[in-house]
């Protein structure tokens, strides 16, 4: 056997997810970051190239819950993007590429003065922190450089010392070690980490040991350790003073989309997911494009992305009045509703018209998550009941479905098995039908609670879940008393349209849509 398969000609995507937004957000907390590059002349090609890895490193590892900015500094400290001057942006994937795209622009120039980089450091996260800006959590300065030249006690005395808000993290690049000294009690004095970098293949692994030191806080004082939220990911919880990893978790969007019974909202009207950034977990107008694979980092979509307004102002203008205010009130979950006028596609995309929406806003509790409706204006001032009662019917409800004409809704969920996986239908339609082929059995009853969850097998001797309830039925992801009257609601259409198939003439004999 040889190693990789031979057959296997296709390069392989191989990721660390420790360098993801699950893995980082569960380990640690949100973050304010100062990153300051030396780019003095002792700075040699090759320990420079380190550190532009290094800063690449530590940008993979920050997402749109923390906040960066880079500076370099010689004799003079200055931001390596000037219109980020003075601020610490959202580390999100448009303001890392640009900072990324930055590093090909660096100098070298004379000098290197320690003593105005770290001032403007201190200076920026203190002032963030007072300003109830940033993350207002953690604030990290990290160090890239051959190591100083002189004593800087003074300046962590003043800025930093004893309480240290700030924690240091220093990175030596390059062959030189003789600054190694400094660096390393610059790190140890100020709650952080030193590393030496001399191979840019080692900088992932080095740069990754900062979550590890971040993450000591969470994981000694808090009994009850955070979930992280992600669109699919959650974080799970450790009990001693290092971070042993992190327990993840996947919810497919599919399984959240049925949470929300699109039968209810009506032909027009749906739901969408916003998180406390204001971009989209779910949407209709959604359509992610997936190549071969899925990529690691997903960007996610802004909700200004997908609802377009109906105005001939700048779409600029629009977003920062009406929309923003539904956009900003989601991101800080609170609950509403607004009325929007916005443009809507049909055929396939082919067509555009308006329609005025009611949205309606909720927090969903415990995430970061809000939910959102949106319902055409007028929706749900009359609904038509009508049903045939599954349970008392003295007519097998199946002869209703006999023939290949007819067809239920390819997006609705109308019933399903407990472990759904163990289950393979080719169709909606043969799925609905096995389901009422079922309610025929003496026993048969509809369910008003979903199932306990899967014992394990040491208990009570049952060797894992019963037979019964793994062959149980129930409708939609929670069984509720909507989920029965949806399938009485079938059952009555298709009782009703059988009489008029036969009775009434041949154009009505084409395919039964339900």
């Amino acid at each position: 056997m040889s190693w990789p398969l031979e057959e296997s000609t296709k390069s392989k995507d191989l990721h660390d997810f420790r360098m993801t937004d699950w893995y980082v957000g569960a380990s640690t907390s949100p973050k304010d970051v100062v990153i300051m590059v030396e780019t003095s002349f002792s700075m040699d090609n090759s320990a420079m190239e380190l550190a532009k890895v290094v800063v690449k490193s530590l940008l993979s590892t920050l997402g749109d819950n923390d906040f960066v900015n880079v500076f370099t500094f010689s004799d003079v400290t200055k931001e390596l993007i000037p219109c980020f001057k003075d601020l610490l942006v959202q580390a999100n994937e448009l303001n890392k590429r640009e900072i990324i795209h930055g590093l090909d622009n660096i100098q070298m120039e004379q000098g290197a003065n320690f003593s105005a980089a770290l001032v403007t450091g201190f200076e920026i996260l203190h002032r963030y922190n007072r300003t109830s800006q940033g993350c207002q959590c953690n604030q990290a300065l990290m160090l890239i450089s051959t190591g100083p030249k002189g004593d800087y006690r003074h300046l962590f005395k003043e800025y930093n010392w004893p309480h240290m808000p700030v924690r240091v993290f220093t990175y030596l690049v390059g062959k030189d070690k003789s600054g190694a000294t400094e660096l390393y009690w610059i790190a140890c004095s100020n709650k952080g980490y030193y590393e030496y970098v001399d191979k840019a293949e080692n900088v992932d692994e080095k740069v990754l040991n900062y979550l590890r030191v971040l993450s000591r806080p969470m994981v000694m004082y808090q009994n009850d350790h955070p979930i992280h939220w992600t669109p699919v990911y959650a974080g799970g919880q450790v009990r001693t003073a290092n971070l042993l990893g992190v327990v993840g978790t996947d919810i497919p969007i599919q399984q959240i989309k049925k949470l929300v019974p699109p039968h209810k909202l009506g032909v027009n009207g749906y739901a969408f997911i916003v998180n406390n950034n204001g971009q989209i977990l779910f949407h209709p107008d959604l359509r992610p494009l997936f190549i071969d694979s899925l990529k690691p980092i997903y960007n996610s979509v802004d909700l200004t992305s997908v609802e377009l307004l109906d105005s001939d102002l700048n779409p600029r203008e629009i977003n920062n009045s009406l929309l923003n205010d539904l956009r900003n009130d989601m991101i800080n979950q609170k609950e509403g509703e607004t009325e929007l006028k916005v443009k809507v596609h049909y055929d396939n995309m082919k067509r555009v018209t308006t329609r005025r929406n009611k949205y309606f806003y909720h927090p969903i509790e415990g995430t970061p998550f809000s939910l959102g409706l949106a319902l055409p204006d007028g929706y749900g001032l009359y609904e038509v009941e009508a049903q045939e009662e599954i349970k008392l019917s003295h007519v097998n409800v199946t002869e209703y479905f006999k023939g290949k004409n007819w067809r239920v809704h390819p997006e609705w969920v109308y019933c399903e098995y407990n472990y759904a996986n163990e289950h393979k239908f080719s169709s909606a339609e043969e799925q609905v039908l096995h389901f009422l082929s079922r309610t025929r059995r003496p026993a048969w009853k509809w369910m008003s609670v979903r199932p306990r969850s899967p014992s394990r097998p040491h208990e009570a001797g049952q060797g894992g879940t019963k037979k019964m309830e793994r062959d149980s039925h129930y409708c939609k992801f929670i069984p509720t008393a909507s989920d029965r009257d949806l399938m009485q609601s079938l059952v009555f259409d298709a009782m009703v349209t059988q009489g008029l198939e036969t009775a009434g003439p041949s154009s009505l004999k084409e395919d039964k849509q339900y």
